[in-house]
């Protein structure tokens, strides 16, 4: 009897998970009736609209279909506010304000605040730091993946498509291993042999983790497991030289405040609200927030790399007293 029991919980849980695939708003009759509706009306075919888009459409390549969607979603919206229902979601997603086109305004604003950070902070690292300096092309190589990463954001958040979600998503894990690639490379400065270990393991993490995005392998919950357990281990591995070098090296606190920040705002990520005033959701304010941490971030670096500079200096004078003697 109780393994029959087991047999059926397993059953209707099953049939729950099926019932409970998609969103309420795209599974509505509302929103499905107004598609047909808009499509008959405004569309030739998927693409093609019967009358001139406005310019922001084209330019982001809306297709008829597409902005069909846009609008049942809105009147959707209204039809279950206005009923005292909740705020549904779309296809997994809240509804946001479409501005210029771009269909997650905010997201896309501190996306591009945020490249704007690390190239501003990276053109004063160049100015600060001498290529000579043992960090400096291991940060550089930081900074461009960033920039790299931040516009990938930008255009994903502008135009939600497969490609654009893939390349958001493998960037994204580029920048949060290359961040733990190159606190590794300074802890363990001039070490040739964990030099090639942490190279090694870093590029075979990095191409395995792309193939299996690419594939189809890995999808948003993944993808975010993988960050998370990336960012922690970051974490973990620069606290715990914090600790040990804190009073050695005094400045390390900026990457300990970076760490424990860092911490703090991805917990807006767990968050899910609609969006304030249909523009502002936990992701884009989580954005909004990695800026002034980008400032931090790069602060630890220059300083770091000027402590470099004074103690190889340093040792190189030792080691020429030495000679004299």
């Amino acid at each position: 009897m109780p393994k029959l029991t087991w047999i059926f919980l397993l059953i209707l849980q099953i049939c729950f998970v099926g019932n409970t695939v998609g969103s309420i708003g795209d599974k509505s009759q509302v929103y499905n009736q107004c598609l047909t509706l808009c499509r008959n009306s405004n569309c030739k075919d998927e693409t093609d609209f019967k009358e001139q888009p406005s310019i922001s459409l084209i330019l982001l390549h809306w297709s008829c279909k597409e902005d069909c969607s846009y609008i049942c979603t809105w009147r959707t919206v209204d039809y279950f506010v206005s009923r005292g229902l909740k705020i549904p979601q779309f296809y997994g997603k809240w509804p946001f304000i479409r501005m210029f086109g771009c269909q997650e305004p905010a997201s896309v604003l501190f996306s591009i605040l945020n490249f704007y950070a690390h190239w501003i902070m990276y053109q004063k690292f160049k100015r600060r730091i001498d290529r000579a300096n043992p960090m400096f092309y291991t940060w550089a190589y930081f900074s461009i993946v960033c920039l790299n990463g931040w516009f990938w954001s930008t255009v994903f958040h502008s135009r939600d498509w497969p490609f654009t979600e893939a390349m958001d998503y493998s960037c994204a894990f580029s920048m949060v291993l290359t961040l733990l690639y190159c606190m590794l490379l300074r802890i363990t400065n001039q070490r040739n042999k964990a030099f090639v270990i942490i190279t090694c393991g870093y590029v075979s993490i990095l191409c395995t983790h792309l193939s299996h995005l690419w594939s189809g392998r890995i999808n948003y919950g993944y993808n975010m497991m993988f960050n998370v357990a990336i960012g922690l281990t970051t974490v973990a591995v620069t606290m715990l030289w914090w600790y040990f070098k804190r009073h050695k090296l005094p400045y390390l606190y900026l990457i300990a405040w970076f760490n424990i920040l860092t911490i703090l705002v991805t917990l807006l990520e767990l968050t899910d609200f609609p969006p304030i005033f249909w523009i502002f959701d936990a992701h884009s304010l989580w954005h909004a927030s990695t800026v002034p941490l980008t400032i931090l971030l790069y602060r630890f670096m220059i300083t770091d790399c000027c402590y470099l500079k004074k103690y190889y200096n340093k040792s190189f004078l030792d080691i020429d007293d030495h000679h004299r003697q």
